[in-house]
């Protein structure tokens, strides 16, 4: 076979890239459990060796589409907050935002359904310390400085947010009509966050 054109690099990223996006649809069809890498490999024409190389095993894989499709959230969740200098909009923006990307069934399946089996806590939690967590600890010191959410400490407050959006984001998956029940959700969710900062 006949090297391709363009540097190693090149060549070793375009396939960790063909690999995960033939996993995304892999592991959203058929959830991680009977999720076969002989049909991702066999999709992504590519190596059986080359997967083992990338990614060890199916964990490993699992583990790093995770991680991209957390990392393809906190953009669009950044870019929405962004766009407010206050940060409480910027704060309702964010988790705004949140719920339309539960909207889309590869979000929900990977990072709110699947990854509850396949990745441990940690490993979720490690992650979304360095994507959308990290977003929010930005604005914790302006919002708490204000006086909103007494009692409640960085930590326990993203846990304790993160809880009610995983929740549902989740719930949204089995939805009727999950463009109405989105709206209803939001909604409740901005009414449960003004009750909780109790000022301003």
């Amino acid at each position: 076979m006949s090297k391709r054109p363009g540097s190693n690099k090149e060549n070793l990223e375009e396939t960790r890239r063909r690999f995960l996006d033939v996993a995304v649809d892999e592991f959203c069809e058929y959830g991680f459990a009977q999720a076969s890498t002989s049909r991702i490999v066999e999709r992504s024409g590519m190596a059986r060796g080359s997967l083992y190389y990338h990614f060890g095993d199916k964990n490993g894989l699992f583990h790093e589409v995770y991680d991209d499709v957390m990392k393809g959230c906190y953009a669009k969740v950044s870019a929405k907050m962004d766009a407010f200098d206050d940060a409480w909009d910027s704060f309702i923006a964010g988790a705004d935002a949140f719920l339309d990307m539960c909207l889309e069934k590869q979000f929900r399946k990977i990072v709110l359904i699947e990854s509850q089996g396949a990745m441990t806590y940690a490993q979720r939690y490690a992650i979304q310390q360095k994507t959308l967590l990290s977003k929010l600890s930005e604005l914790l010191p302006d919002l708490f400085g204000r006086g909103y959410f007494p009692g409640h400490t960085g930590e326990t407050f993203s846990v304790f947010m993160f809880g009610i959006l995983g929740e549902t984001g989740r719930a949204l998956d089995f939805s009727k009509n999950i463009e109405e029940d989105r709206r209803i959700f939001g909604r409740a969710f901005v009414e449960t966050m003004n009750s909780m900062r109790t000022t301003g």
